[in-house]
């Protein structure tokens, strides 16, 4: 039966909102909502330190914009130490289509892995995701100036092979994902391969350290 006019969900939003099916989606995601709403300030923040919206990074490589200070840089990482830069880099991307594209991936899989594991442990999952990226790059591209969430989407899409195989459902799909953006990844240029395999690598670890503790609380 249709929802009357003016019938409200929680927090007093209309059934029928856009705000009310926002809630609805993200539901149980706290953290997603947190991940995707720091890209979304810190692309806001790097348009207007770069006083462009549509390029924040397109002013010189290196200067002192804040998207530059953010970025995996290897140089700065390994000769002043600017370990934040391992997990500050996950939250500054090129241009609007590479914050959008990251944000759906996060958006569709990182609320259903955190309904299945839960916010803390989607927190640091994350985290680890990040850090395992940005250490990539690090290790295996000492010249290049890395920024984006898809070292975190690309230990989601681990962590959804995982979560299939827990839940004894078809896997071929969330591989068949994998395959798909390492492809794109390896014959795209300007695209960090290390980064996305640094952050996949994590997710597998982290993947199996879940199936394994499932598998513990089962048997106990």
């Amino acid at each position: 039966m249709p929802e009357p006019t003016g019938y409200t969900g929680p927090a007093g939003q209309p059934a029928g909102s856009f705000f009310g099916a926002l809630r609805r989606f993200f539901a149980g995601a706290t953290a997603t909502v947190t991940l995707i709403l720091a890209c979304l300030v810190t692309y806001l923040a790097t348009a207007v330190d770069g006083r462009s919206l549509t390029d924040p990074t397109a002013s010189t490589i290196g200067g002192n914009e804040l998207a530059w200070q953010l970025m995996i840089n290897p140089t700065a990482v390994v000769n002043r130490h600017e370990y934040w830069r391992l997990a500050t880099g996950a939250l500054v991307h090129l241009n609007i289509g590479h914050l959008v594209m990251n944000l759906l991936v996060i958006a569709f899989i990182g609320r259903e892995l955190e309904r299945a594991y839960g916010t803390l442990t989607m927190t640091v999952s994350m985290a680890l995701c990040a850090v395992g990226g940005g250490l990539a790059v690090v290790w295996m591209e000492p010249g290049t100036v890395v920024g984006g969430a898809s070292t975190i989407g690309y230990g989601m899409f681990a962590m959804l092979v995982g979560l299939a195989v827990s839940r004894g459902t078809d896997i071929r799909a969330p591989i068949a994902l994998i395959v798909v953006n390492v492809v794109y990844t390896v014959f795209v240029g300007g695209v960090s391969l290390s980064g996305h395999l640094g952050g996949l690598a994590v997710g597998a670890v982290i993947a199996l350290v879940l199936y394994l503790r499932g598998r513990r609380a089962l048997a106990s």
